[in-house]
Formats: structure tokens, C-alpha cells, sequence
């Protein structure tokens, strides 16, 4: 659930920025930008980061107030690794809400809840599978790309619902047993769009994609 446009009160605002701007210096720093100087790698960064920006602008609404859209947050954490993945969210909200002239106030909320938390549940996701199941292409992809990124869509949007109920005011049987419902079915949008994508790269530029690992997942090493 997309909460850039809600009416959000001071505090709310600023506990944001009090969370998100040691996160996000965290992420700068420990972000691997070795290969900055590659043009490959670093046109196929900004380019996901153009695209999500795209994908965000493609958004629906119910009734005004409750915005949605696919992230594609975790399928990001996936292919550039955690650190670069938060960078590069917060240059799509940094990006999106200039574009909709949205407060500049909630962008703090908005990167937490719709870029850290899907990226964070996509990598848990991620590490959970590689403990229990063997390692193979199809259980990276279908458990890891699929499965992760629809699990991380639908926390980040529960997030930005508990958001819109506890502090802009929303009534909570409004927003959860009539819009958040909504989440369902762009959870199946967010898997198979993230995992269609991550099988094609890791089929034609594997190098590009930084949670799969050639000699694991193609040779059980």
C-alpha cells in the first residue's frame, strides 16, 4: 500500500527520518560498488532503478486514498544484493515523489515500507530456502524469486496499511478487511513478474544478479 499522498502527522514523519537516514548511510557504505566503474554493471543498475521508477508511476487506487502498485523491491535485493537494493530504492521514492509532487515528509515511511522491508523479507526468504532445500534452479527461482517477492509485496503493503490505519486515522475494518485484500492479487503480480525476470537473467547475464551463485545452483557445489 502506497502511503506517499497520506495525511501523516509530524511524528510519524519525522521517527521516519530518524530510522531511514541511518539505514539508508549504512547501506551507502557497505554497498559492494567495485564495479561502478564497469559500464555494464552500472548501466543495468540505473536501469533497474528507471524502471522500478516506471513501475511505480503505474499505480491504481480505491476510493482516493489507498494507492497501490507493484514494487519490484525484492526482485532488486535479489539481483544487486541488499545494500545497493536500499540505494537504489530510495533513488526510485526520491525519484517518483518529486514526479508526483507527493510530501516530501512521508518519503522516509514510503522507502522503509516499500523498498527495506520487501528487500529485507526477499532476502530472508532467500537464506530460509538455502538452509532447508537443496541447492537448484527451479527452488532459486520459484522459492527465492517467486515466492519471496510475493511474501515481501504483501508485508510491505501490510505495513503501509497499519500505517494508514494507526496514523492517518483510517478506519482498520475499512482498511483491512475491504482494500488490503487487494494485496493478494498483486503478491501473484510481484512473484511471477520478479521471478520471470531473475530466470532470465540468471539464464543470459548471471554476473548481473548477486544472490546466484553458478557453481550452487547449476552444479550443487
Amino acid at each position: 500500500m502506497d502511503i506517499a499522498d497520506l495525511p501523516l502527522p509530524a511524528a510519524w514523519t519525522l521517527a521516519g527520518w530518524l530510522v531511514a537516514v541511518p539505514l539508508l548511510t549504512w547501506a551507502a557504505m557497505r554497498g559492494d560498488w567495485s564495479r561502478w566503474n564497469e559500464s555494464a554493471a552500472t548501466h543495468a543498475f540505473l536501469g533497474a532503478v528507471f524502471a522500478l521508477s516506471v513501475l511505480w508511476s503505474m499505480r491504481g487506487s480505491v476510493a482516493g486514498d489507498f494507492a497501490f502498485h507493484l514494487l519490484g523491491s525484492a526482485g532488486l535485493a535479489l539481483a544487486a544484493g541488499l545494500p545497493r537494493a536500499l540505494v537504489g530504492g530510495a533513488l526510485v521514492v526520491a525519484a517518483t515523489t518529486l514526479i508526483r509532487d507527493a510530501p516530501v515528509g512521508n518519503a522516509a515511511l514510503v522507502w522503509l515500507t516499500m523498498v527495506v522491508l520487501p528487500a529485507a523479507v526477499a532476502r530472508v526468504v532467500l537464506a530460509f530456502t538455502e538452509r532447508v532445500f537443496p541447492p537448484n534452479f527451479f527452488i532459486y527461482v520459484f522459492a527465492g524469486g517467486f515466492l519471496g517477492s510475493a511474501l515481501a509485496l504483501a508485508v510491505g503493503g501490510l505495513a503501509g496499511a497499519g500505517i494508514t490505519v494507526l496514523g492517518a486515522g483510517r478506519p482498520a475494518d475499512l482498511v483491512f478487511g475491504e482494500r488490503a485484500p487487494f494485496l493478494l492479487y498483486l503478491a501473484f503480480g510481484e512473484g511471477t513478474l520478479t521471478g520471470m525476470i531473475l530466470t532470465l537473467l540468471v539464464v543470459y547475464r548471471p554476473e548481473w544478479v548477486a544472490t546466484f551463485d553458478d557453481r550452487r545452483y547449476l552444479t550443487g557445489r
